[in-house]
């Protein structure tokens, strides 16, 4: 029918949602629908879809959008910083299965040639697993902090983004992983192109 059900942050949510606002929906969603618009009865965007949680994998679940208000802030309002990164939100069960030292971290699962995230030094997990509903690539860092920003603090992901947005060409980060049960810092100066 198209029904607003509810309304998540991310993080209430198993598996990689981000930490954004989230409207829940029973609109038929399928596999390709994601970033498309979710519309009201007057043909107002309130929603970018992002993905739906199905038994059956078909358009038969619960769908998730982007609400158009956090759209709004993380791509018009904010300077956005390109990082090259594709990675899995681990939080929960999950966490302490992985032995994160803390609540929730970000597993990299991959990332773009010569992007921010390779050139700090960044590994990508190498060995495909399926825990649950999800498939992962295990073996890789998991982010803790950037910029000794937690990433498991509540607001932490917002406040790096901000962060990141901030810098300028010359500046340096720091990012502390997870990488084979140890925590490792790593350091890199921000260049023209990032």
């Amino acid at each position: 029918m198209g029904y607003i059900s509810a309304r998540h942050q991310g993080s209430d949510i198993a598996g990689d949602f981000g930490l954004g606002e989230l409207l829940q929906t029973d609109a038929a969603l399928n596999r390709g629908n994601s970033g498309g618009p979710l519309f009201n009865h007057s043909g107002e965007v309130i929603g970018i879809v992002s993905r739906i949680l199905t038994s059956t994998g078909g358009s038969q679940g619960l769908g998730f959008a982007v609400t158009s208000n956090q759209v709004r802030e993380l791509l018009l309002e904010q300077r956005a910083f390109w990082n090259g990164l594709n990675g899995y939100w681990v939080g929960g069960n999950l966490a302490r299965l992985l032995n994160i030292p803390q609540e929730r971290g970000l597993m990299v699962q991959g990332m773009a040639a010569g992007s921010p995230a390779a050139r700090i030094g960044l590994r990508a997990g190498t060995v495909e697993s399926r825990i649950g509903e999800d498939t992962l690539v295990l073996g890789g860092d998991v982010i803790l902090n950037v910029a000794g920003i937690s990433i498991a603090d509540d607001e932490g992901y917002m406040r790096i983004r901000q962060h990141l947005g901030s810098l300028q060409s010359g500046d340096s980060i720091t990012i502390t992983v997870l990488r084979a049960g140890e925590q490792v810092s790593l350091t890199t100066t921000l260049g023209e192109p990032d």
